[in-house]
C-alpha cells in the first residue's frame, strides 16, 4: 500500500517504505487510522480548539469516500488551510449556469431549448440568463486580459 503514491518529501517516502504491502494488512491499517481520527476528535473535544463534531463527521466522511491514498492527496493540498465547499444546491445551480452558457452562447439556443435540453421544466430563465451573462462578462474580461498580456498592452 503507497499511502503517497508521488511521494514529495522524505517523510512520505518513509511512510510509503513503511506501510505493509499485503492488501490484508492494508486494510487493517485504514481500520486502525480510522480509530486514531476518532480517537484525536475525542481528545480535542476537551481542548478549546474548533474542531466540532460535524467538522469530523465530514472529515472521516470524505477519508471513508476518498480512501487512504486520495485522501492523502487532499491533505498534501490543503496543508492545514480551511476550506468551505458550497452547498450541494449552490454547486448543481453551478453546474445549470454552465450547460445554460454552453447551449446559449456555443450552441446558440434559446431558452425554450435549454430547457427541454436541460429537462428542467421550471427552470427560472431569469435567474439563469443573468448567471450567464455574468459568467460571459467575466469570460470575456479573461479573453481581453489574454489578448492584452500576448501583445504587450498591459
Amino acid at each position: 500500500m503507497k499511502l503517497y503514491p508521488s511521494a514529495r518529501t522524505v517523510f512520505q517516502q518513509k511512510i510509503n517504505n513503511i506501510l505493509p504491502k499485503e492488501d490484508k494488512s492494508s486494510a487493517l491499517f485504514e481500520n486502525i487510522f480510522k480509530l486514531q481520527q476518532i480517537y484525536v476528535f475525542e481528545k480535542s473535544k476537551a481542548t478549546p480548539k474548533q474542531a466540532d463534531n460535524e467538522s469530523w463527521k465530514v472529515f472521516m466522511e470524505m477519508f471513508n469516500e476518498l480512501g487512504s491514498v486520495e485522501f492523502s492527496k487532499v491533505i498534501s493540498i490543503l496543508k492545514g488551510k480551511t476550506l468551505s465547499f458550497p452547498t450541494e444546491e449552490e454547486y448543481q445551480d453551478s453546474i445549470i449556469t454552465a450547460l445554460c452558457y454552453y447551449y446559449k452562447e456555443v450552441e446558440g439556443m434559446n431558452w425554450k431549448q435549454i430547457k427541454e435540453r436541460v429537462d428542467i421544466k421550471d427552470l427560472n430563465n431569469i435567474k439563469f440568463g443573468i448567471r450567464v451573462q455574468q459568467l460571459k462578462g467575466f469570460i470575456d474580461e479573461q479573453i481581453f486580459r489574454s489578448i492584452k498580456r500576448i501583445t504587450g498592452n498591459e
